[in-house]
């Protein structure tokens, strides 16, 4: 019995690691979420209204939500992926040209961190 309690500690260690950098991630994408994001964009109705509600952007199609996009977004074919979501908070205007997003997220550990916490909310 204890050899098959060992076994399955040993099984599931690799994935510790990773579960744990997500989480990690997560929670340093909602610190950078509150610094960078949330004076324009909201989570679960909490931040501002200047920019749509990313609640559940993960995944979801562009310019798909309630709210006055940009011509811009509203031309992309495309759905939040988090590679779609990374080039576009890399260079918004490289993406959507003409879109209103005044800024970049230059930081690729950075971006990763805030796509991990928009993925978390739901």
């Amino acid at each position: 019995m204890a050899g098959a309690v060992l076994l399955s500690c040993l099984l599931a260690a690799p994935f510790a690691p990773a579960q744990a950098e997500a989480g990690s991630d997560a929670a340093r994408g909602g610190g950078l979420f509150a610094q960078r994001c949330a004076m324009c964009h909201s989570v679960s109705g909490k931040g501002g209204k200047a920019g749509p509600d990313l609640t559940t952007v993960a995944g979801r199609k562009a310019a798909s939500t309630a709210y006055a996009y940009s011509p811009a977004l509203k031309k992309l074919n495309l759905s939040w992926t988090a590679a779609n979501l990374d080039a576009y908070l890399a260079a918004p205007a490289k993406v959507a040209p003409g879109n209103r997003m005044p800024l970049a997220i230059p930081k690729a550990d950075d971006r990763r961190a805030i796509i991990a916490y928009l993925g978390s909310r739901k």
